[in-house]
C-alpha cells in the first residue's frame, strides 16, 4: 500500500464515527457468550458509571484485565498499593475515608452494599478501552466487560478479551429510576438493601432492559 492509501485509511479511520449500535450488539453478543452454564439472556446493554459517581477506595476497586497488563502496568499499580498502605496508616486518613464511605449524591449506601458493589464494578482500574455490558437472565443480573481494539473503524476487530465481572441474583433489585432529566440514558438502580447508585446507558435501545427491573420509576417520582 502506497504511503498516500495509508494515510487516507488512516484519515478515515479517525473521521468515520464508529457505528454505536452495531458495536452494542457485538459487545453483548461476546458478553453473554462467558456468563455461567443454564444463563438464558433475556435484554442487555452497555451501561457505564454515572457521571459524577466517586472513585472507589483502591481496597474496593477492580483491575480490569489484568492477564493482559504488561509488567510496567503492574509495576505502577504495585507502586499504587504500597502508597495506599501507607495512607491507611495514617489515623487521620483512616477517619477521612469511612466518612467518605457514607454516599454521595449519585451513590446511596456503603461500597460494601449492593450499589457499591455495583458501582466499584463499573469503575475498575484500567488501562484499556473497553465496555462494561449489562446482561439481564432469568434469574440475575450480570455485568461483563469487553475490550476494544485501538482500530475506531472496527473497534472489535482482534479484540477477544472479555471479563465475567459482577453478578447479582434479580430479587434482589428492588426499582430502577429514569433520570432523563439530568442526561439522556441515566438512570438510578436500587437495591433491597436500601442502597441505590446512578448508572447510564451509552447508546438507545435499552427499553427491553429497563423493562425487566420489578419497578420503573419516572425522575419525577420519590425514591421509596
Amino acid at each position: 500500500m502506497k504511503f498516500a492509501d495509508e494515510l487516507w485509511s488512516g484519515l478515515k479511520s479517525a473521521l468515520v464515527p464508529t457505528d454505536r449500535h452495531a458495536l452494542a450488539r457485538a459487545a453483548k453478543e461476546r458478553a453473554a457468550a462467558v456468563l455461567p452454564p443454564g444463563e438464558r439472556v433475556v435484554a442487555g446493554h452497555p451501561v457505564e458509571a454515572g457521571e459524577q459517581l466517586p472513585e472507589p477506595p483502591r481496597q474496593f476497586r477492580q483491575q480490569a484485565f489484568s492477564a493482559q497488563r504488561t509488567t510496567g502496568d503492574r509495576l505502577v499499580d504495585g507502586m499504587g498499593r504500597a502508597e495506599w498502605g501507607l495512607h491507611r496508616l495514617n489515623p487521620v486518613n483512616a477517619v477521612v475515608d469511612r466518612w467518605d464511605d457514607r454516599g454521595t449524591g449519585q451513590l446511596s449506601g456503603s461500597w460494601e452494599s449492593l450499589a457499591g458493589q455495583l458501582a466499584a464494578v463499573l469503575r475498575p482500574r484500567c488501562s484499556f478501552r473497553y465496555l462494561s455490558v449489562l446482561l439481564v437472565t432469568d434469574h440475575h443480573l450480570h455485568v461483563v466487560r469487553v475490550r476494544l481494539a485501538g482500530n475506531r473503524r472496527e473497534p472489535m476487530a482482534g479484540a477477544e478479551a472479555v471479563e465475567y465481572a459482577w453478578q447479582v441474583e434479580r430479587r434482589q433489585v428492588a426499582w430502577v429510576r429514569n433520570r432523563t432529566d439530568v442526561r439522556h440514558g441515566t438512570h438510578e438502580v436500587g437495591f433491597v438493601d436500601g442502597s441505590w447508585v446512578t448508572f447510564a446507558f451509552t447508546v438507545g435501545g435499552y427499553g427491553p432492559v429497563v423493562a425487566t427491573f420489578p419497578r420503573q420509576l419516572r425522575y419525577t417520582d420519590p425514591i421509596s
